[in-house]
């Protein structure tokens, strides 16, 4: 006989779902993941270690590893998993990055919880909820600066490879990275194409860091780096990358900046875009996305034909979307 389900089953996804950013975040203040080694650890040899109560330490354990964080391996025992593992200090990881970026502080979960006048309004929540906008107040906070910048250099730094094998860049001698901050992808691209020049241009804070190959190293010599804002102009190249920059604007200032490349691109000149597409059925955490940027900086992710629309406002040549082996895609235009 069929059995109808009773509330608690039903509702096991929701109750997790609900309770996982906070459990993830007291599990990273408690610095958990670091206390478990190699081998299974008891709950209350590490609650006395840390000097936590033992009860709710082991309550805690047995939530996180319905959570999928940690794994039971006994009564009192429980084991790293593939998730905690990420999590540790020490992993270098992107996903530790992006919890102790995004998850763990406190003016993130501020944001987040005004996304319902967001959504009533239609206006970025930021600067009313922390007195001004994202980039003042990440100029303001070095701790967090560095954090959102570790934490960029990680999870962009991983899909280099796959950008550079969708960018069509033959016969190019001339590249400029737009809003390329360390310029690990101009790396990238100028090791593969040893013929050709690039320029990492960006705002001046933002090139406070850039990687060794390209200020100093082997690459040094092919490579300039340019303090500009890419609203005003950009320098004169055959190919333009912008990766992950449309999605933190508006559409009319997307279209400056893409008119900014127009304008000063050689004839024929290359643009690629390079974002996640918001029709993206594949990877689940696209939509999440789309609000986190409304929410920092009033921007978004877009699909195909906004892309396209964007093209033709700034003066460009629509050519198509390349799919890389990652979440991100590859949007060409063309000068003239």
């Amino acid at each position: 006989m069929d059995r109808r389900p009773i509330f608690f089953e039903t509702m096991h996804p929701v109750f997790v779902l609900l309770h996982a950013g906070y459990l993830l975040r007291t599990a990273l203040d408690l610095r958990l993941p670091d206390l478990v080694g190699e081998e299974p650890a008891s709950v209350a040899e590490l609650a006395q270690t840390a000097g936590l109560n033992a009860d709710l330490t082991h309550r805690l354990f047995r939530a996180l590893s319905v959570a999928g964080v940690f794994r039971r391996t006994g009564p009192d025992t429980y084991a790293h998993n593939e998730f905690s593992l990420l999590l540790r200090a020490d992993s270098g990881d992107a996903a530790a990055a992006v919890v102790n970026t995004f998850l763990k502080p406190d003016w993130t979960w501020q944001v987040w919880a005004s996304l319902t006048d967001g959504v009533r309004t239609g206006t970025s929540p930021f600067s009313s909820v922390h007195g001004n906008d994202f980039y003042t107040f990440l100029g303001r906070s070095p701790e967090v600066a560095e954090n959102f910048g570790r934490t960029m250099t990680l999870t962009l730094g991983d899909t280099n490879p796959a950008v550079a094998d969708a960018a069509d860049l033959d016969g190019v001698h001339h590249v400029v990275d737009v809003g390329g901050g360390q310029g690990t992808l101009l790396r990238e691209v100028l090791q593969r194409h040893p013929e050709m020049r690039g320029t990492l241009f960006d705002i001046e804070a933002a090139l406070a860091e850039v990687d060794a190959e390209l200020r100093t190293g082997a690459l040094a010599g092919r490579c300039a780096i340019v303090t500009g804002d890419a609203r005003e102009s950009v320098p004169a190249a055959d190919a333009y990358l912008l990766r992950m920059v449309l999605h933190n604007w508006d559409d009319d200032t997307c279209v400056r900046m893409l008119s900014r490349c127009a304008e000063a691109g050689n004839p024929g000149a290359r643009v690629f875009v390079v974002e996640m597409l918001r029709t993206d059925e594949e990877h689940s955490f696209v939509p999440l996305m789309d609000l986190q940027m409304f929410l920092l900086v009033g921007g978004k992710e877009r699909d195909e034909e906004e892309f396209a629309a964007l093209f033709e406002r700034a003066g460009l040549r629509f050519r198509g979307v390349r799919a890389t082996s990652t979440a991100l895609h590859v949007v060409e235009a063309r000068c003239g």
